[in-house]
């Protein structure tokens, strides 16, 4: 734990401490921040990083070593009147407290403290602010490390992609019958012959089935892949090690040179959508502003609705990635929720328009890296047309 790094953070945010707390496990943020591994607690834990000073460990008497592995002073209290007396002596009236809390629930990734608790601190005259971007220098700047697994994990997807699309085309050319079921069959064979780790398999749909961004293949509900077939793909995975980072991407194909005029236009929207998106991004970077994720899924369904077709949005812009696809930093999101935090430099998200008609569905998504020098980068191929298989 970087204590210099955290007091840093929280003075140039003007906050007076954070604080983290928990009670048999519930706060999930504060088990995996605070490491605390198989340690349970029956008696709610305190740990108090100041803006200032030494951090203050809080514990039941009953439970006093369950935090020796973090630095800081210990305190024990017995019973509540114990502890409320410990806490009127550390948080004062005035001070900004960080919290894992979101107002209004606007960011439910940070939001792991339950509302009990806040009324509960309030009562101490503080005010609960959220730790939101906090918390993202912490769990989702990316080192240059795990920047490089997610170029590698990039290469063998778009081999996997590559493979697949082959596979059709020999199907396709041999008069074989295939369908959206077989292609996940083959896919995963695929994937078991890769050095990747996948938290679920890829999703994918043919023609209509493209127009449900959730559709999951099944051996009852194949659609045909045949000449002339639309398809959507979306695969996400990361090396299987520590701290890899997710290589996240979706691509739209046809089968065969014959792509219907519709479906080029769709495309053409979301491509122009997704590249504004980026462009708007880096603009402000270069500005040296800071870009907050709502204001760019705001930006998009604004040109979606000048463009007479918001109506087809189904899902936000993008999401943070990190160790898990769908990290703890800031999503592109003012569809789903309002994620009020800022694009950090060194942090790593996905842009990914999509439109749903009743028959064409078009996403493209790939990875954003802000960098330290404060540039967008993709690592990867980057889509530009429908792919011919």
């Amino acid at each position: 734990m970087d204590i210099i790094k955290i007091q840093k953070l929280l003075k140039e945010a003007k906050m007076d401490g954070w604080l983290f707390t928990d009670f048999q496990g519930h706060d999930f943020i504060t088990k995996e921040f605070l490491e605390l591994g198989n340690r349970f607690c029956t008696r709610r834990l305190f740990y108090l990083i100041p803006a200032q000073g030494e951090p203050v460990k809080v514990l039941s008497a009953i439970e006093p070593l369950l935090l020796e592995h973090l630095p800081g002073k210990k305190i024990l209290y017995q019973g509540i009147e114990g502890q409320k007396k410990v806490l009127s002596e550390l948080l004062k009236p005035g001070m900004k407290i960080a919290c894992q809390y979101s107002p209004g629930g606007n960011v439910p990734t940070i939001s792991s403290m339950d509302a009990g608790l806040i009324e509960y601190l309030r009562t101490y005259g503080i005010e609960p602010v959220t730790s939101a971007d906090l918390m993202q220098h912490f769990g989702a700047v990316l080192t240059e490390h795990q920047i490089e697994t997610h170029r590698q994990a990039g290469v063998i997807i778009h081999k996997i992609l590559t493979d697949t699309f082959s596979w059709i085309r020999e199907k396709i050319d041999a008069g074989t019958y295939i369908d959206e079921y077989a292609m996940l069959q083959k896919m995963q064979e695929l994937i078991r012959q890769e050095n990747i780790y996948m938290d679920s398999p890829p999703f994918f749909g043919i023609d209509e089935h493209a127009c449900d961004p959730g559709y999951e293949p099944n051996e009852n509900d194949s659609k045909q892949i045949r000449e002339g077939s639309r398809l959507i793909i979306d695969i996400a995975g990361r090396l299987p090690e520590e701290d890899a980072v997710y290589y996240d991407v979706s691509w739209c194909m046809n089968v065969g040179e014959k792509i219907e005029p519709e479906y080029k236009k769709w495309f053409q929207i979301v491509y122009d959508a997704r590249e504004d998106a980026r462009q708007f991004i880096q603009a402000r970077l270069d500005e040296g502003e800071t870009v907050r994720g709502y204001e760019v899924d705001r930006r998009l369904k604004e040109r979606f609705e000048q463009l007479g077709c918001a109506q087809y949005l189904m899902h936000r812009t993008g999401h943070n990635i990190g160790h898990r696809c769908h990290g703890i930093g800031a999503n592109l999101d003012d569809y789903e929720t309002h994620d009020d935090r800022c694009l950090l430099p060194g942090t790593m998200f996905s842009i990914e328009p999509g439109l749903y008609t009743e028959k064409y569905g078009v996403r493209l998504e790939y990875d954003v890296h802000i960098t330290s020098e404060r540039e967008t980068k993709v690592y990867g191929p980057v889509q530009d047309e429908i792919l011919v298989i």
